[in-house]
């Protein structure tokens, strides 16, 4: 018996609703328990989640995500795929369940006709149409086989080098300024100021990476780059907002640069609250909206900050 084009409607808008909560769930569970693996994987140098057919790094919400998931049931492998694509690259999907992978999101741009009720003209219209797919760690494959793992596969970006990039995003920006004074670290939008500690008041480097990161990552809320609210007073849902979009897009720089990601090592106030960030999902009406908007704005923040943090070399003539 074939189903009608309204009942295919119905059960693609309650696979669609499912899979919106199933990766929101995920995700806010790991906030909500503090229960986020912040630590680096190795295995294969996979510093960053990436499609096992592709090589891209996955983007965004899906960056965390598959984070998240994989790294807290102990896989370190952070290559995925679907079954379709371990199929293809010659792995074994004999005992892969629907259920036991982990949901990703993809946005396409489609195109639409919309037509006039009083004239019957028709207009093109642009939209996005999510998909939702489960893809699976290579880990998770009964014949997988670890890497060989060589030497400059294991190396980590070391943080002289981080702030070396931080320093060029900060001379990047003409109206950008830092201060290396006081004991606490913040961005000030009025002003376009970024102020940190002296280099010595740090306890660990990594730490004074983190904290770069994470006010470079405030910065990009600037009217003049990527336009957030940065004005809301702390314990609002807009201040955590903030702090959340601050410390996802320092994941992905810090990453992305090859440099080890701990947030707990950061020297703003107030930073790295569980509180705060359980505080802003309870104030959220539509959550998964507002935790897939947070990280679509951590990965702008992200890429702006990667666009312009080269460090240019001198020339010597």
């Amino acid at each position: 018996m074939s189903w009608s084009k309204e009942k295919k409607k119905a059960y693609g808008k309650a696979k669609t609703e499912a899979s919106k909560a199933t990766w929101y769930e995920n995700l806010a569970a790991g906030i909500k328990d503090n229960n986020v693996p912040w630590r680096k994987p190795w295995k294969g140098g996979a510093t960053m989640p990436r499609n096992l057919k592709s090589k891209k790094t996955y983007r965004g919400g899906n960056i965390v995500a598959l984070w998240f998931w994989g790294l807290s049931r102990g896989y370190t492998d952070l290559r995925f795929a679907t079954r379709k694509q371990l199929i293809e690259k010659g792995y074994n999907i004999k005992g892969l369940k629907n259920g036991e992978g982990c949901l990703i999101k993809f946005a396409k741009t489609s195109n639409y006709k919309v037509e006039d009720k009083d004239t019957g003209e028709e207009t093109m219209r642009s939209g996005f149409v999510t998909r939702w797919y489960e893809v699976f760690c290579v880990e998770q494959c009964e014949d997988y086989e670890a890497p060989e793992v060589k030497d400059e596969d294991l190396s980590v970006t070391p943080e002289s080098d981080m702030m070396e990039s931080f320093y060029g995003y900060v001379d990047s920006q003409d109206t950008l300024t830092l201060e290396r004074q006081g004991s606490r670290a913040f961005y000030r939008v009025s002003g376009d100021l970024i102020r940190l500690p002296a280099h010595a008041d740090f306890e660990t480097q990594l730490g004074e990476v983190m904290t770069a990161m994470h006010e470079a990552v405030h910065s990009t809320g600037h009217p003049k780059r990527a336009e957030r609210n940065l004005a809301s007073k702390f314990g609002s849902p807009e201040y955590a907002y903030e702090e959340l979009v601050a410390e996802l897009g320092a994941l992905i720089v810090t990453l992305s640069l090859g440099g080890e990601f701990n947030p707990y090592v950061l020297q703003e106030e107030h930073a790295n609250s569980q509180a705060y960030l359980k505080h802003w999902l309870d104030a959220c009406k539509n959550q998964d909206s507002a935790l897939d908007k947070a990280f679509s704005q951590a990965q702008a923040a992200a890429d702006f900050i990667l666009n312009n943090c080269s460090v240019e070399e001198e020339v010597i003539a």
